[in-house]
């Protein structure tokens, strides 16, 4: 699989072009516009693709063919065929099922104490029977006053004194 990526990855570098930065430095431009800085000595790019895959990216591989160095040996140990048998080289011991497993004699473990946090508090108050949904009095009751005549049982709109 490392192999196919470093394949993928070799032909997208052609579309690279490089600046030269020092001995082991290099700024690798993409055909759309990103810059990425490569350092050879320390096999890093400032992409990061290279250090956490361990596989040259193609800004990587476009620095490494122009020092005329091969790919393959930049590709990280773990994707060697020795170590992948070094990894598998040992047998692996089946787990038996946990009603199998021996019972403890220890106290199960319970969880913490819910603690009441600091918080504002609620409130608690409660609407009145002449209170409506939105927490206004009602007007059912009241009796209008003119603000004219000053009279009851009628509003301004409907004072006869009204021109």
């Amino acid at each position: 699989m490392a192999l196919k990526v470093l394949q993928e990855n070799a032909s997208k570098s052609m579309k690279c072009t490089l600046e030269w930065n020092g001995e082991y430095g290099f700024e690798v431009k993409e055909s759309w516009g990103n810059k990425f800085i490569v350092n050879l000595n320390s096999n890093t790019c400032t992409c990061r693709s290279w250090m956490l895959k361990g596989i040259p990216w193609y800004h990587a591989i476009a620095a490494l063919r122009f020092r005329k160095l091969e790919p393959i040996d930049y590709v990280a140990h773990w994707y060697t065929k020795d170590t992948y048998l070094k990894t598998y080289n040992s047998f692996i011991q089946p787990v038996t099922n946990t009603e199998m497993w021996p019972k403890s004699t220890n106290p199960p473990v319970l969880p913490p104490e819910i603690k009441k946090l600091p918080c504002r508090p609620r409130k608690c108050r409660r609407k009145e029977q002449t209170e409506n949904k939105t927490g206004k009095l009602s007007k059912r009751g009241v009796e209008m006053t003119c603000s004219l005549c000053h009279a009851k049982g009628h509003n301004k709109k409907g004072c006869p004194m009204h021109p």
